[in-house]
């Protein structure tokens, strides 16, 4: 249970969060709602507490939020994305959402907390802009200054622009490429000049050709795109995904020109699709009146200064003694200050104090002119909580002096929270192997000792059985003789039984022992056919031989002669009384020794050729087996002939028409 006080804590952050917060139950109910998100849509807690979360939801956004409700319900997080909500007095505001599953030991009932940013004052951002145009033309009353600032201000963001870790590009109104920094050239493995003045469809993968139409449907509509999944298209021809992101370019006038559009590589985070930063043209031509240059500047100091204050990651720009000079919004509310706040700072103030050390490095390691990249530091809160970022930085300069740097900070917390999940993963996956492992020793050890003492017991029956059939403790009668065989021959069973699954066992953990001789194969054959040639007889079956003299080959004699052997009963075992046949062949083909034991027996289907020599696989069948039958006997077979590194395999034309068993030893 959370203590009260932390349950208090928890309640009291709930309701003066600034985000809108609500709780839902697994069908999207409202179960719970701030008062900042009462307030802020107009209801009261009557007119929504019980009703569907997608009551308040509009247009297109529905199919949008319910997509997301169920990929939060699989994954018990769900995914980043832009709804459209409805206020009571009808009008509407657009919100970035986010949801994840509420863990509760307590009960089996779910329940999810949804958080909600409004983000329509991005739409008024467009017309600050505007009337900062019209204000910066009375701001320069000295072109000359103007120009000079301008320049350097230019430099910065086109510094920013050209080594942006993201891939940008800049296009017309007819997706002609105009602009695309170096990352963008390198990761799609062209020059610089063979990208521009190329279509963007170049650049697709078929599988986003769709996907990009329907995007560009979108700007023409809207005037940006946002977080919109393509893959992209290398020289080479391989693909890789991507997060685009793009707004409208306009001229002095106002009039649409073209578009500025960021794109994120999301191979390795593909599942966390975060969002794309805008980005801006290129712009970099000479100018001969100093008039013409300073309107050409204002309008490009307008447009990067959007791209960097609209960016969804966190940017801040720092002079060379480590002091905050400027910031954008997303810096500001990711950190919960207010900008002014922010200006003039030093950048140690928004570190967590475990990740100070490791900044001054990056600094010091910056100021020496070392490139900056992905380096992971721990940021701190205004309200002290702390999360992780990559943090990327590039220098600015006017003329040979540095100015400061540009860093661009990416919020990492959901990579590392799924980083750490994994590794917890991997600890309890190996702790159930080795769990696994010592009872899998615990059982073989077991079978072991069991097979031993099954055995220890029957060799005193088989002696005294064959002690009393020689009439030594008097004469027998002929019943009596019958059944003391009949005990004999089940005890000789059970003996080569454990015998089997002992070698199967050796088998499995390798411990086997092979004594290597140089043997005449066909002795070998001939001697485990004379075992066997009694039980023949007596079932009425026909042996025949044509066994190749003098093949001289390296192996165990008993173990091979117990591998004839088995063959040879359980080849006994399907043949039929008295018109049963059995071939054995011996002979050279190349450089291996062949052996084919062949029946007239129940045959076999195709599929279960592979299975006989399965431990304890036995073939259906109604044919009478005297010998009985474990499924051990051809497993041991195989074990044994590849300890020898030679193949064993069945052969059969079908049920009814015999089985043949081959043997195939190297004889190099």
């Amino acid at each position: 249970m959370i203590p009260h006080s932390l349950s208090s804590m928890y309640r009291t952050f709930y309701e003066i969060s600034p985000d809108l917060i609500c709780i839902l139950d697994e069908k999207g109910i409202i179960l719970d709602i701030n008062k900042h998100m009462l307030e802020h849509l107009g209801y009261t807690t009557d007119e929504v507490i019980g009703r569907s979360c997608f009551d308040f939801i509009v247009g297109d956004s529905q199919i949008t939020a319910l997509n997301g409700f169920k990929e939060m319900m699989e994954k018990g997080i769900g995914p980043q994305i832009e709804i459209e909500i409805i206020r009571k007095n009808k009008q509407s505001i657009f919100g970035l959402c986010k949801g994840a599953l509420i863990p509760n030991e307590f009960s089996s009932k779910r329940s999810y907390i949804i958080t909600i940013r409004d983000i329509s004052i991005l739409k008024q951002t467009l017309q600050r802009a505007h009337i900062a145009e019209e204000q910066a033309d009375k701001r320069y009353a000295d072109l000359k200054s103007a120009h000079d600032d301008l320049l350097a201000l230019e430099k910065k963001y086109r510094n920013l622009y050209e080594h942006a870790p993201d891939l940008l590009r800049t296009i017309n109104l007819d997706g002609v490429i105009l602009d695309c920094n170096e990352s963008y050239a390198q990761n799609l493995g062209y020059a610089k000049e063979e990208i521009i003045g190329k279509s963007i469809s170049d650049h697709i993968s078929e599988k986003s050709c769709n996907t990009l139409s329907d995007g560009i449907e979108e700007w023409k509509k809207t005037g940006k795109i946002s977080n919109l999944e393509i893959w992209l298209k290398r020289k080479d021809g391989t693909i890789f995904p991507t997060l685009i992101s793009g707004t409208s370019l306009y001229d002095e006038n106002g009039n649409v020109i073209g578009r500025t559009v960021s794109l994120r590589d999301i191979t390795d985070i593909h599942d966390a699709k975060m969002k794309m930063e805008q980005d801006q043209e290129k712009i970099n031509e000479q100018y001969s009146e100093l008039k013409k240059t300073h309107e050409l500047l204002s309008v490009a100091e307008q447009k990067f200064r959007s791209l960097y204050d609209t960016s969804p990651d966190m940017m801040r720009t720092i002079d060379v003694n480590g002091l905050i000079v400027d910031c954008n919004d997303s810096y500001a509310s990711n950190l919960g200050h207010e900008k002014n706040d922010i200006l003039g700072k030093s950048i140690f103030e928004h570190s967590a104090e475990q990740s100070i050390p490791q900044l001054v490095d990056i600094f010091n390691s910056w100021k020496k002119g070392i490139d900056i990249k992905n380096k992971e530091i721990w940021f701190k809160r205004k309200n002290g909580t702390i999360f992780p970022c990559l943090l990327s930085a590039t220098t600015f300069c006017h003329g040979d002096k540095i100015l400061g740097s540009n860093t661009v900070i990416k919020d990492i917390t959901e990579l590392y929270e799924a980083r750490k999940t994994i590794e917890e993963n991997q600890s309890h996956i190996k702790e159930q192997y080795e769990k696994l492992c010592q009872v899998e020793k615990s059982k073989e050890e077991f079978i072991t000792m069991m097979t031993h003492e099954l055995k220890t017991p029957l060799v005193p029956i088989i002696g005294y059985v064959d002690l009393l059939l020689t009439e030594s403790f008097g004469t027998l009668t002929e019943e009596q003789k019958k059944k003391l065989r009949l005990i004999r021959t089940n005890s000789q069973y059970l003996t080569n039984l454990i015998s089997d699954m002992l070698d199967v066992q050796k088998i499995d953990l390798g411990q086997l022992k092979l004594t290597m001789n140089r043997n005449n194969l066909q002795e070998i054959m001939l001697q485990a056919i004379e075992g066997i040639r009694p039980d023949i007889e007596k079932r009425g079956i026909t042996l025949s031989t044509n066994l190749q003299p003098d093949l001289f080959y390296v192996c165990d004699k008993l173990r091979m002669i117990q591998v004839i052997n088995n063959v040879l009963y359980n080849a006994l075992d399907f043949c039929p009384i008295n018109t049963g046949n059995i071939s054995v062949k011996l002979y050279l083909d190349g450089t291996n020794y062949r052996i084919i034991i062949k029946d007239n027996g129940v045959g076999m289907l195709k599929d279960n050729l592979e299975k006989v020599f399965v431990k304890f696989y036995q073939i259906d069948t109604s044919v009478t087996r005297e010998h009985g039958g474990s499924g051990l006997g051809l497993a041991v077979c195989k074990g044994i002939v590849e300890m020898h590194h030679g193949k064993i395999w069945a052969h059969s034309d079908g049920l009814g028409k015999g089985t043949e068993i081959h043997i195939s030893l190297s004889a190099v």
